[in-house]
């Protein structure tokens, strides 16, 4: 052990000092350092815990980025993209995603026997990632499976139940409105009812299966064919479209027919043939097909003619088109921090033509602001307590000097110099610092933890997004807080200590 730590150690530890006027002006001194860390500790882990916990909301809502249409202008409707793209499903299998799934959002509006609300209704498809729902759903059930067709079901906000006071297992009107005069009404049943405290989200987020969007946007493509009777022994064949985007073009597969239609067919028994279609647009839409079999079962005699009564008629064909395409892929991220990162390699080596990627923080950016202004708000605290920290040490470390006078003026007369007896009280200073320091910590952590088990600090959901204050303690930054207090407090000590230079060693000595 050196000499100047020596003589600190033995200043701190006198058992002589109870009168001494140091003593209370250190306590008070260690009680500031605590209760400025416990400050600091606190609300660096609150800071955390918020911008935490509310960028897992918003990311769970609708992913780290978003990929749409670049014909895309309105934030409530996804223009159609197919769903057959390069990167999906795959995308998941690079380094840093971890989901991909699709989606589509359409402007809304439902109607009850008493409330009128508009919405935006998103569409979720069979990928999609149920663990958010899961852990914000309050009553009620999921959607369910699409294995026994499409359910009118629907997920609302406790927000919006409560404003058009519906509950579970009722049913409301949805009007998805895709022009100022095409407005068409769905009914649905309330299946399940979820809470997310982000504002964007609960107040205007309604969520459905995705293929009620396909169907209603008529983003595909649906081939039917017309049976028309035009006499005994006559038929007409005539193929219709519905949906794309217009200026259809009609395919008959094997046969000498082109165009609409209608077309004549001339029934003799027997009779068996099939007719097929291929219904395509302008538009580039992904075709679609429709077939019909018409037989008969007629013994009468050969090249006798029949009526359509006597056909037996099957049909059939691939459904539509609109399966095929999305609004949107929603893509999550391993982590946040590589948000910046992802986004613009996914951009630059997935994506094709016509396609963008949106950041949730650009989806976002006034939540996002106001999650970047907390870290300011956490640098002014931590300035105003390491502040109020130096100036209760360098109160203390005066009135410590000014007590040991006659001390520092015997060192010096024995041949002690000016750096040495600085160091002496500076090693004081840091042993008081060390204390406060570890105190404070334990102060602060064991808040943080209390508040981590037990909640008890509450907040209001519509104003801060949480029910309870959020607490996220993190290594990394207690131990650079705890360093760099007390680094600070200690250069900064360095000019008060430069006071025992002044003591005269003649004056010093008879000093009382």
């Amino acid at each position: 052990m050196g000499i100047a730590a020596f003589i600190a150690r033995r200043i701190l530890f006198d058992k002589d000092r109870q009168d001494r006027l140091s003593r209370p002006i250190l306590s008070i001194a260690i009680a500031g350092i605590v209760i400025g860390m416990a400050v600091m500790l606190l609300t660096i882990g609150i800071t955390l815990g918020f911008q935490r916990e509310i960028r897992t909301k918003v990311i769970g809502a609708s992913g780290h980025l978003r990929i749409t249409s670049l014909n895309q202008t309105d934030p409530k409707e996804t223009p159609r993209i197919p769903i057959d793209q390069s990167f999906y499903p795959w995308l998941d299998t690079v380094p840093g995603v971890a989901h991909i799934q699709v989606h589509a959002t359409y402007p809304g509006i439902i109607e009850t026997a008493e409330e009128i609300q508009g919405v935006v209704v998103k569409g979720i498809g069979s990928d999609y990632d149920t663990t958010f729902l899961h852990d914000h759903l309050v009553a009620g059930t999921l959607l369910s499976s699409l294995a026994e067709g499409l359910p009118n079901e629907v997920l609302l906000s406790r927000y919006l139940c409560d404003r058009l006071h519906v509950d579970l297992q009722d049913t409301i009107t949805i009007y998805l409105v895709k022009g100022h005069e095409d407005i068409r009404p769905r009914r649905f049943m309330v299946r399940g009812i979820f809470r997310t405290g982000i504002e964007q989200v609960d107040q205007q987020q309604v969520l459905v299966h995705i293929g009620h969007i396909q169907r209603f946007a008529q983003w595909g493509l649906k081939a039917e064919l017309l049976l028309d009777e035009a006499g005994p022994g006559q038929l007409t064949v005539e193929g219709l479209a519905f949906g794309g985007q217009g200026l259809y073009h009609y395919e008959w597969p094997g046969t000498r027919l082109s165009g609409k239609g209608p077309h004549s067919l001339d029934l003799r028994a027997p009779y068996d043939t099939t007719f097929s279609l291929v219904v395509s647009d302008a538009g580039h839409t992904i075709p679609d097909t429709a077939w019909i079999r018409l037989s008969s079962s007629s013994l009468n005699a050969s090249s006798s003619p029949l009526t359509l009564d006597q056909l037996t008629i099957t049909r059939g064909g691939s459904g539509g088109s609109h399966r095929y395409y999305c609004g949107g892929f929603e893509v999550f991220l391993d982590r946040y921090e590589d948000i910046e990162t992802m986004d613009a390699r996914i951009y630059e080596e997935y994506l094709d033509l016509g396609l963008r990627s949106i950041s949730v923080k650009d989806a976002y950016p006034e939540l996002f602001a106001w999650l970047e202004l907390l870290d300011t708000n956490v640098v002014v605290v931590i300035v105003l307590m390491v502040i109020v920290a130096i100036i209760n040490m360098t109160s203390g470390l005066l009135i410590l000097i000014l007590e040991r006078t006659r001390m520092i003026g015997v060192l010096k007369a024995m041949g002690a110099s000016d750096g040495m007896i600085r160091r002496v009280f500076l090693w004081d200073a840091a042993v008081i610092l060390g204390t406060g320091i570890i105190l404070g910590d334990l102060l602060g952590l064991g808040l943080a933890l209390v508040q981590q088990r037990t909640g008890w600090v509450k907040l209001s959901l519509e104003t801060y997004y949480v029910e309870a204050v959020p607490v996220a303690l993190e290594w990394w930054p207690i131990l650079l807080l705890n360093v760099g207090t007390l680094v600070i407090c200690l250069v900064a000590l360095v000019l008060p200590s430069g006071l025992v230079s002044r003591i005269s060693p003649a004056r010093s000595i008879r000093f009382d």
